[in-house]
């Protein structure tokens, strides 16, 4: 059910950053990204009572087509709170999985109440997209394919973050092997509330809610297992430009041939704004997702149809 995803490097890309970078590309991950590993490792931890009462959860995108797409596999049913704006494809692939989906208005609801009261009254298990330990370990398993695929000792490791849980993973995976690897969250730069919350060594949340280009990644505050596992791995943040993040999107296009959405692309973004702590360095960062629908990629970058 779950890819080994390649690793990824460009002697390019390298020799104009000057440092030496591994991509995980987990845009070509079954369902479109990583988020597919966290939920397979929270829905196989079921007990047989719980997988008949089936799970609920909530999600911009791809934590909800994780969660589909597990559920069918593992043989329970899934309910999936999304934003009635998420992206169509997401919301399309989510269905197709065999989840149903229910809207709510990003601006006016809590999807984490709709979603626990789901649970509540239905008796099913709310899978969350990140303040969850088995899918925190889940998603640590991106990393430990690649400490065990190539012999590299990373000097960082720069990772896209929305609630923590990757970050968290990646980051407990790499120090057991790297005690030395420096850690970073990697975010859009309106919604950096990793990188305040380091530096406050406290949750900060994000209170201007003006949405962006990297969907994914728009949580307002970190989850609070996932901040305190980063913040004990001395984690620190990174945040980029939309200009950056679009480059970034581009410069994987073009040498990769891979489509990878804002959120996904983050991590070289944040690289491309951030050069003078990145020289010299072998950093490594996580392909995070590529569903995107075409017309959006396009418009980003510039590309005109037909």
């Amino acid at each position: 059910m779950i890819y080994q995803t390649p690793t990824l490097s460009s002697i390019s890309i390298n020799k104009v950053l000057k440092a030496e970078i591994i991509f995980k590309a987990e845009c070509l991950q079954e369902t479109g990204s990583f988020k597919l590993r966290g939920a397979s490792s929270a829905i196989s931890a079921l007990s047989e009572e719980e997988r008949l009462t089936g799970v609920v959860a909530f999600s911009s995108g791809n934590h909800a087509q994780g969660v589909a797409y597990a559920s069918r596999k593992l043989g329970t049913s899934a309910k999936i709170v999304m934003p009635l704006d998420a992206p169509k494809i997401k919301i399309q692939k989510t269905q197709e999985y065999g989840a149903e989906v229910i809207f709510y208005d990003r601006y006016k609801d809590d999807r984490e109440k709709i979603g626990s009261n789901i649970a509540r009254r239905e008796k099913r298990k709310l899978i969350k997209p990140f303040d969850d330990l088995n899918v925190i370990y889940g998603q640590g398993t991106a990393a430990l394919e690649v400490v065990n695929e190539i012999d590299t000792k990373f000097d960082m490791s720069i990772v896209c973050c929305s609630g923590g849980g990757l970050a968290a993973g990646t980051g407990i995976v790499l120090k057991n092997v790297i005690h030395n690897c420096q850690l970073y969250t990697a975010e859009p730069k309106n919604w950096n509330d990793h990188e305040k919350s380091f530096i406050q060594e406290d949750i900060v949340s994000i209170q201007d809610k003006k949405y962006g280009i990297c969907d994914a990644l728009e949580n307002p505050k970190p989850g609070e297992i996932t901040f305190k596992i980063n913040l004990a791995l001395g984690t620190r943040g990174l945040s980029a430009d939309d200009k950056y993040i679009i480059e970034a999107m581009k410069i994987l296009y073009d040498e990769f041939d891979l489509i990878v959405e804002p959120s996904g692309a983050i991590g070289l973004a944040c690289i491309l704004q951030n050069r003078e702590i990145c020289q010299n360095k072998k950093i490594f960062t996580i392909l995070s997702g590529g569903n995107i629908d075409a017309n959006r990629y396009n418009e980003l970058l510039g590309i005109e149809d037909g």
